[in-house]
């Protein structure tokens, strides 16, 4: 096995390189003195250990430590700290094991052990796969997806199969980070606005460890779940490509590009109707989607007036009533929905329909608000009444 060190403190590293060569397991290939000089080498060089000190100048270990996933997720690291409380959240991130600073040679031998017998098992599944893969296997098509819900709740299930597994998030700020990368996938956001939008009430030190943390929470989530998905670091920046993931939110969105309602089109556009369970992240108020949550809700409540008008037009009444009556909980003040409504009843020659709605709607908006029905709402009232 190869290995190098990464530490600021030369007599850090002379000791930690002595203890390895005196165990014999691991070669030591090189020691730097700053991260970048450490990445450097291995964008060139293939090694299978890094032994990587946390706190260093310029660039920490914890952030070398995203530069070395990018470059190769099989690279061991091990963080070698003076910190105990450095050291669990260290443990936390992308670290198969740490040591703490001074480094007893007891201590390595037991974090040698770990990695050679990691790296045998890794060595005894290939090879099994090796074998396997000389011989014919029938294909099967794996048609499960991951699928994710952001309406009203945000909730990643492990299929789209009814009763599949529901990912328990271990913190509400991995949860948060998740759902923040989502909203903007594809994109890359910097580290500093992560910060300040999901931990800008807390030291930029602690917001750090709990932001890495957080990126090991997803990263072992995509893991584990076989997605497709990546979540990439570069340059400070993070990314989050979504991959085989099934969101509501995207299946939705797609379907709101069509210009008019018609027969062709109505019922794959009745179909987006139940996917929309409540407002855009609404249960978990968080700030940064509010914009979108509203830019969504209007092409909701577009989507189901079109809707009913097309049913309205092609007689059929009642379903429309019957999707407006929903929308009408969700926005109890909204007078267009009130007029689309009253337009519907006299569709039907529903007199008394028009009568309940308007009187229904007119007291509603003067014991919640103070306000009585707009001019335009009033006219279409009278007109349709006075028929």
């Amino acid at each position: 096995m190869r290995a190098i060190v990464i530490d600021d403190e030369k007599p850090a590293q002379l000791h930690l390189e002595r203890l390895l060569r005196t165990d014999g397991r691991i070669t030591p290939v090189q020691c730097f003195s700053t991260a970048r000089d450490g990445l450097h080498f291995l964008a060139n060089e293939r090694v299978d250990v890094v032994f990587l000190d946390i706190g260093m100048p310029e660039m920490n270990g914890l952030e070398a430590a995203e530069y070395i996933q990018q470059l190769d997720q099989s690279i061991r690291i091990i963080f070698v700290t003076a910190y105990a409380d450095h050291a669990v959240e260290a443990f936390e991130l992308h670290a198969l094991d740490y040591v703490l600073k001074p480094v007893s040679s007891t201590r390595l031998a037991k974090t040698v052990d770990r990695i050679a017998g990691i790296m045998s098992h890794n060595s005894q599944v290939a090879a099994t796969a090796e074998v396997q893969g000389s011989e014919p296997v029938p294909v099967e098509l794996d048609t499960e997806v991951p699928g994710l819900l952001t309406f009203k709740h945000l909730d990643i299930y492990r299929s789209l199969d009814q009763g599949a597994k529901k990912h328990k998030w271990r913190t509400t700020k991995s949860q948060e980070l998740f759902a923040f990368l989502f909203h903007h996938r594809e994109e890359w956001v910097s580290k500093e606005i992560l910060l300040d939008k999901l931990w800008g009430d807390v030291s930029q030190e602690k917001g750090l460890t709990h932001l890495h943390t957080s990126v090991y929470q997803i990263r072992k989530l995509l893991k584990e779940w076989n997605m497709t998905g990546k979540l990439e670091y570069n340059m400070n920046r993070y990314r989050l490509l979504s991959g085989n993931l099934v969101s509501d939110v995207d299946q939705f969105e797609k379907s709101m590009v069509y210009h008019v309602i018609t027969s062709d089109n109505v019922d794959d556009l009745r179909h987006m109707i139940p996917l929309y369970r409540g407002d855009y992240l609404e249960e978990h108020d968080y700030h940064w989607a509010q914009a979108k949550a509203r830019e969504l809700r209007r092409k909701y409540t577009a989507l189901v007036m079109d809707i009913a008008r097309w049913d309205m037009e092609h007689g059929r009444g009642k379903e429309a009533i019957e999707q407006l009556t929903i929308l009408q909980e969700r926005e109890p003040y909204s007078e267009e929905i009130c007029r689309l409504m009253m337009e519907v009843y006299a569709s039907m020659d529903d007199q008394q329909g028009i009568l309940r709605l308007y009187h229904s709607f007119t007291l509603t908006l003067n014991e919640d608000l103070g306000y009585q029905p707009e001019p335009e709402t009033s006219r279409l009232y009278k007109n349709l009444t006075d028929k």
